[in-house]
């Protein structure tokens, strides 16, 4: 399995336009920070993580040439309003793609993109054409890719992470219920919120997420939607060696 984080930037993206901090400024290119998302590939399948709004650019910065399924965390702006221009890969491919939501998420998504979904007709006119799954229990891919999805709170809604095999992806949390973290044991690799040092109301800071990665105790950790509080080569330098700063672009293998 590969993992590409296609984005790891907050809600504004990193530089924050009008912005001259130190990190907006930074010319380390692991400080420019994409809208978040991130594609698994594994057994053949290749799994796109939230449609950013950033979606267009990041599909063309990673070269990718197919979608087999998308796994919505959440109906944020960030995560979802780059999905119309999936449609540039549902008319590639002649078939609906799922879309795989939590309940919470079903009514606005269909709000904001419900002309793109269960018409097979836009495959012809060259509209976004997709399939509606909302999901609550854990459910198999083709060629027997298994994905659980995992409750996690963001301020005063429920969002959903995301395991396949032993990787699992946490975005946007800011707490984590007893029952999730029963699904998240035994992991080789983690990939979770951590937005800034100082707390937030819907986000865990980097003390609570030192404290998640504590308690689930995966082999490896990578830390994502960092906003311009984080310089990337600073924050890192004072981790221990299986938590990293995760930036646009990394590849993560797991066994």
């Amino acid at each position: 399995m590969k993992i590409t984080l296609l984005g790891t930037g907050t809600s504004q993206g990193i530089p924050v336009p009008m912005c001259a901090c130190r990190v907006c400024s930074s010319t380390d290119p692991r400080d420019k920070r994409l809208r978040c998302s991130a594609l698994v590939e594994t057994n053949g399948l290749s799994i796109l993580i939230d449609t950013s709004i950033d979606f267009r650019q990041q599909m063309l910065r990673a070269n990718v040439r197919r979608i087999d399924a998308v796994l919505l965390t959440h109906h944020h702006f960030d995560h979802l309003f780059g999905l119309d221009d999936i449609r540039a890969y549902s008319s590639a491919q002649g078939e609906l793609i799922d879309l795989y939501v939590c309940p919470e998420s079903e009514q606005e998504v269909l709000a904001r993109f419900g002309y793109a979904f269960n018409r097979p007709e836009n495959i012809r006119w060259g509209l976004p054409a997709l399939k509606m799954n909302v999901v609550r229990e854990p459910f198999s891919l083709r060629n027997g890719v298994e994905v659980t999805p995992i409750k996690v709170g963001h301020g005063r809604i429920n969002i959903y992470g995301w395991r396949i095999g032993n990787f699992a992806y946490l975005t946007d949390c800011k707490t984590i219920p007893e029952e999730s973290y029963k699904k998240l044991k035994r992991l080789d690799a983690l990939v979770i919120d951590c937005l800034r040092y100082d707390e937030h109301p819907t986000h865990a800071c980097l003390r609570e997420t030192l404290s998640y990665i504590e308690r689930i105790q995966p082999k490896r950790a990578y830390l994502i939607h960092m906003s311009h509080d984080i310089l990337h080569a600073e924050l890192e330098s004072t981790l221990p060696d299986h938590i990293r700063v995760g930036y646009d672009m990394m590849e993560i293998v797991v066994d």
